[in-house]
């Protein structure tokens, strides 16, 4: 009878590689470095065959499996396929914002004409910096354009995001009014132990050129409009009058008086909604109060023609101290800025209690 051989089955290349690593794991080490000569063929000795020469293949050398595949091999059968760095992810927390109080990222400062205002970023968050009321943004130069993203948000409003961490820059912005404002800017990183500025706001007012008494646009660094019963927030036209005959000193005030030095400046004026008043009647109430580094302000509005000009005192350890006044365009000026004005007309009075911060 006659015997089939069947005929070998087809072997993938995944089976082929499956079978090589297996030899190779199987294989003791001493035997993997051994290189055989030859390799029998049929017709050799070795398989019966003749003696002759036609019938040999020349010698195939075998090369040793590398150790680095074989140990990847068994990496990778159990689940290692090692590591794949990637670039750091902005997924950090800084751990100082557990603690922080509510204000601590706001960083408010005054308007100061030889300052350099100092401001500290952190990577991965947006710091905006607010300029006086008044002001508009000219032009802007970065010390360091590749490490410092900066951009406009509004005519006196920057955004700025760093880069990185761990170095510094400078930001001068150029002012319409003619103010420059030099800014010292320093990066930290997401593990720094100080909260960043994420809102850099100068307080003050300035003016632009022709334009002195819009600089107060004037509701204040507070942003709140008077509580005395005055002109709404909206209202500029108001604010602007409120502030009117007040950029020249009084001709009849003596050369030797110190308020002919005390010279208005729109940027220091504040209190707009800081002050709190009561007394015997309305006949003294003013429209608006505010102040400035030398000077308490009052504003009568349309009563102004038909008012009875009151006497100013200020309290000096609970007593009542005549203080001097004067009238300036339609602005009736107290020059005290303590905290508690008295005025009297007769037998009416009104007392005014500035509420702010003082400096």
């Amino acid at each position: 009878m006659e015997t089939r051989i069947p005929p070998p089955r087809p072997v993938s290349l995944a089976g082929v590689v499956a079978l090589v690593l297996a030899a190779a794991l199987a294989v003791p080490a001493h035997a993997q470095t051994a290189v055989p000569t030859s390799v029998p063929t049929p017709g050799s000795p070795s398989q019966g065959g003749s003696q002759g020469t036609m019938g040999q293949a020349p010698p195939v050398p075998v090369l040793p499996m590398p150790d680095s595949v074989v140990w990847q091999a068994n990496e990778h059968q159990r689940g290692s396929y090692g590591y794949l760095v990637r670039p750091r992810s902005p997924g950090q927390i800084q751990e100082v914002w557990n603690e922080t109080r509510p204000a601590a990222a706001i960083y408010a400062t005054d308007l100061c004409r030889d300052c350099t205002y100092k401001v500290r970023l952190r990577e991965w968050m947006v710091t905006v910096i607010e300029l006086p009321r008044g002001e508009e943004i000219d032009a802007v130069d970065i010390g360091d354009a590749k490490g410092f993203q900066v951009s406009k948000r509004g005519p006196r409003r920057l955004a700025l995001r760093p880069i990185g961490a761990g170095y510094d820059s400078n930001l001068v912005v150029y002012g319409k009014s003619g103010v420059v404002y030099p800014i010292y800017l320093r990066t930290e990183g997401f593990n720094s132990e100080n909260a960043p500025d994420l809102l850099v706001r100068i307080n003050g007012a300035v003016a632009m050129p022709g334009q002195r008494h819009l600089a107060l646009v004037a509701l204040g660094d507070s942003g709140r409009p008077p509580v005395t019963a005055g002109p709404p927030a909206d209202a500029v036209p108001a604010m602007v009058e409120a502030v009117r005959g007040l950029t020249e000193t009084d001709p009849l005030t003596p050369a030797d008086d110190f308020v002919a030095d005390a010279v208005f400046d729109p940027a220091t004026l504040r209190g707009w909604g800081e002050y709190e008043l009561w007394g015997s009647d309305d006949s003294l109430r003013p429209e608006t109060v505010f102040r400035d580094d030398h000077f308490t302000y009052l504003r009568f509005g349309e009563r102004w023609k038909d008012i009875e000009l009151p006497t100013a005192y200020v309290v000096v350890d609970e007593i009542d101290e005549l203080v001097n006044t004067r009238v300036q365009g339609q602005t009736y000026i107290i020059e005290s800025t303590r905290p508690l004005i008295t005025l009297k007309s007769g037998q009416s009075y009104l007392c005014i209690r500035y509420t702010g911060e003082t400096s």
